[in-house]
């Protein structure tokens, strides 16, 4: 099958090309996964005749199935590379997310989503991180900072499109295009991904002083830590043991904070075009509002990232979990134009690089060597903020408002700022 070499000789580093893939890779199992019920959910509820809060469980429980096997995944990532899952994925979760077009029942409803989450994370996650972070060093924050802004970005993108289509020709029709134009990413996986730099005679980050392979295979394995030692840190080339992550505070200090910062970026992103059509705006205006916020996000993604290349990652960090707390006390400012605006672009931003900074802060902290061992043990944190679409949802069925959630959202975001600052950076043990 004809694929993609890399070649020290080519203008632009591979590991472009790989960010590009990974790109993808977020905007579709983000966007058919989460995003996506900003479209769905009054059409799902007045045609089923369920409540906010069931179909909010299904995502709720969709996401967490879907950490979980992250779990499983990362181990794969561990054993064989990202490629071949980055390949099989889009096959599975297009057929599956085709199949929410059918279903008629709620329990229906909860084992599709479940194994879309399942489909999705095999080519999205953990996957398409780890296939970024094999390529780049210097610039890891740079490069999973424009993977990663593909996740607000199709915010922007699939509701809004989403919603257009199921106007226009119904929800069976829009769910059989969107899958199958989901499957089309695994051909393109397979003709691009590859694991390592190194087996084709190169360095991360795109830097000179390897040969050049030409064809698959034939690059010597070389590690880019002994041959850089000034450029690279110990510990990028170093192994963590499960024994020694659980016993280094960093990794529960760093799991924790974002557990209380996700949820409500979780909880408001997941339902955000309801609150804006509560607030008396058409659901189609509620959703470019919504699109809009989303692609602030999608903006803050990559400026948060290129951010932690340049400062301490962790004061960046804590300074846009700060922000998103600011933005959430904003919106719970009534008929106030400006103040819902200040909320948009404010929490909009720094939501936004909440989930891109995630994988930068592991590489940061633990190496890249280690970044999918890590990573997987990590991801099992996120199954907790999982609760924040269910606290939006209960909120509005017991007070017909989001504010209660809101404002416990915006308690948590400034606690996970105040605990991301205690973090230290770990040492490996020998």
């Amino acid at each position: 099958m004809l694929m993609l070499t890399p070649r020290s000789d080519s203008k632009i580093f591979y590991g472009w090309y790989v960010v590009a893939v990974a790109f993808a890779a977020n905007f579709l199992s983000v966007g058919t996964g989460f995003y996506i019920l900003n479209a769905f959910m009054d059409p799902l509820c007045h045609a089923n005749g369920w409540s906010r809060t069931d179909v909010n469980f299904a995502l709720s429980t969709g996401m967490f199935f879907g950490y979980l096997v992250q779990f499983l995944y990362g181990t794969v990532v561990e054993k064989i590379g990202p490629r071949l899952l980055m390949v099989i994925g889009p096959f599975f979760a297009g057929i599956m997310f085709i199949g929410i077009g059918h279903v008629t029942a709620l329990w229906e409803f909860y084992i599709i989503f479940v194994l879309l989450y399942l489909g999705n994370n095999a080519y999205g996650g953990i996957v398409a991180n780890t296939a970024v972070s094999n390529w780049f060093i210097l610039k890891r924050g740079q490069a999973m900072g424009f993977a990663a802004s593909a996740i607000s970005f199709s915010g922007a993108v699939v509701p809004l499109v989403a919603m257009s289509m199921v106007f226009a020709i119904g929800m069976k029709w829009t769910t059989l295009i969107i899958g199958l134009f989901m499957m089309l990413l695994g051909p393109i996986a397979w003709f691009i991904v590859r694991d390592w730099p190194e087996t084709y005679g190169l360095l991360p980050d795109g830097l000179s002083g390897l040969g050049n392979a030409e064809e698959e295979g034939q690059g010597e394995e070389l590690d880019a830590a002994d041959l850089l030692p000034n450029q690279f840190p110990d510990f990028e080339g170093a192994e963590w043991k499960f024994k020694d992550l659980v016993r280094a505070p960093a990794f529960w200090k760093m799991g924790f904070a974002y557990v209380l910062t996700l949820a409500g970026v979780m909880g408001v992103m997941s339902q955000l075009q309801p609150r804006f059509a509560d607030e008396g705006f058409s659901p189609m205006k509620a959703m470019v509002l919504m699109a809009i916020t989303a692609f602030i996000g999608a903006v803050g993604k990559y400026v948060w990232g290129s951010l932690c290349d340049r400062f301490e990652p962790r004061r960046v960090i804590s300074l846009l979990m700060s922000g998103a707390g600011i933005g959430l006390s904003l919106s719970l400012i009534k008929d106030c134009l400006p103040a819902m605006y200040g909320f948009m672009a404010l929490f909009g931003f720094c939501m936004g690089g909440v989930m891109s900074t995630y994988p930068i802060l592991t590489g940061y902290l633990f190496g890249r060597r280690a970044f999918a061992s890590v990573l997987k043990y990590l991801m099992l944190f996120l199954t907790l903020p999982l609760i924040g679409p269910i606290a939006a949802g209960v909120s509005y069925d017991l007070t017909g408002s989001y504010d209660s959630a809101y404002a416990l959202y915006a308690v948590m975001a400034f606690g996970g700022s105040a605990l991301v600052l205690t973090i230290k950076r770990p040492v490996p043990q020998a």
